[in-house]
């Protein structure tokens, strides 16, 4: 018989190459467990699942993705769920404190762009897209009630941030250990062969493994990345920390903010949010150990390139050198017409250089404002007609 799909091995190669479970012998048994599955030489069902918890994904999103990607091109078939239905909790995986609850409405706002944001990544005519409150909107009580009856609270309370949580007297709600049994389910719904995810979610992708053994099903393979760190080098990316590269973020804003990491963060970046052949590390190593600040240009130029294309990432470039290390004002800066008595504040926040007052009187207090070059810490100073704002290293207003 003649295979349909390339040979096994090739596909296990990449498709575990990076994957991390933090422990060896699981590991092992899922690299076993994905081995049997190809060797059946059919297209395996493979998802990944975003919950639209904000507008726009960051770079930290497209690790998953990524790995989605390299199942698609072995012709596998590929869904990208949007967790409309999770969001309503959020997945508490990486958090220490309750997520705020989202409203319907907040969530489809959210999600407007999230496919178009992922297709730079994938193949939008090969991807299946599915929202989980197609089944999980119809659950009903009972049904819930069966879902529970398969976990214990000690079961629960052995994730680390529960753990953690619980052992500091913070209250942990009910609803917050329902995520893992919403995700599960999802993995249950689509029959999927492989779930895709990151090293944060493990215990959500077990648990749709224990659902799906129950419902009859053999359970899927997850497949987990490690965690991309954010700007200062430490914390995983978040759009709710403020640290992150959006993947919608303006070219010129990415390669300025991937200039911004830590040098000992730069091959992280290089292996796990960018397509550079692996072949090309051992070089691009050697090169961060000489040559950090062109090893990071290098980065940056990657990043932008590989979602706005080769054009948009040699202007960035040539943006950043003319205004960050030549410290030159760019031309095409924005413009603002100034009203009698204005706040510099209410003028910054209108022009979208800071998402709301809160954040601007933050940008105020760290010195990270100025006004024709002075620093200003002052969140109540007037705007003043005829003079130039810049906020952070990449953001301008000129005031008219």
């Amino acid at each position: 018989m003649v295979r349909q799909m390339a040979p096994v091995d090739e596909q296990l190669h990449v498709l575990m190459s990076g994957v991390d479970y933090g422990d060896e012998g699981l590991r092992r048994q899922m690299e076993r467990e994905l081995r049997e599955r190809l060797e059946e030489d059919r297209p395996l069902r493979v998802y990944l699942g975003i919950d639209p918890t904000a507008t726009s994904l960051t770079l930290g999103h497209t690790v998953p993705l990524r790995k989605l990607r390299q199942f698609q091109q072995f012709g596998h078939h590929c869904i990208f769920l949007i967790g409309d239905y999770t969001a309503l909790i959020g997945d508490p995986s990486d958090k220490n404190k309750l997520r705020p609850m989202l409203t319907p409405e907040q969530i489809k706002a959210n999600e407007a762009t999230y496919f178009e944001q992922a297709a730079r990544f994938l193949d939008p005519e090969k991807t299946e897209v599915r929202h989980n409150s197609e089944w999980l909107s119809k659950l009903s009580f009972q049904d819930i009630l069966s879902l529970m009856s398969k976990f214990t609270v000690a079961e629960m309370l052995r994730r680390d941030n529960f753990r953690k949580r619980f052992e500091d007297g913070d209250a942990i709600y009910l609803h917050e250990f329902i995520y893992a049994l919403m995700q599960g389910y999802d993995a249950y719904a689509l029959e999927c062969d492989v779930q895709v995810g990151g090293t944060e979610q493990l215990f959500n992708l077990m648990a749709g493994r224990k659902i799906q053994e129950d419902a009859g099903q053999r359970p899927h393979v997850p497949v987990t990345m490690p965690i991309l760190v954010g700007l200062d080098g430490k914390a995983r990316m978040s759009k709710s920390a403020g640290n992150h590269i959006g993947v919608n973020d303006p070219p010129e804003e990415q390669y300025g903010k991937a200039m911004s990491l830590p040098d000992d963060v730069i091959m992280q970046f290089f292996v796990l949010a960018t397509n550079v052949p692996r072949t090309d590390l051992p070089e691009i190593e050697r090169q961060v150990e000489r040559d950090p600040m062109g090893a990071k240009k290098r980065l940056a130029r990657t990043i932008v390139s590989e979602i706005w294309g080769e054009e948009a990432a040699e202007a960035a470039e040539q943006h950043f050198v003319r205004t960050v290390q030549q410290k030159e004002v760019p031309d095409d800066i924005p413009e603002h017409r100034v009203t009698d008595g204005e706040l510099l504040i209410d003028a910054i926040v209108a022009n979208g250089l800071a998402s709301s007052k809160r954040d601007a009187r933050r940008l105020f207090e760290q010195g990270a404002v100025s006004v024709d070059g002075e620093t200003v810490k002052d969140s109540t100073t007037v705007a003043r007609a005829g003079s130039t704002v810049q906020v952070g290293k990449r953001r301008w207003l000129r005031l008219v």
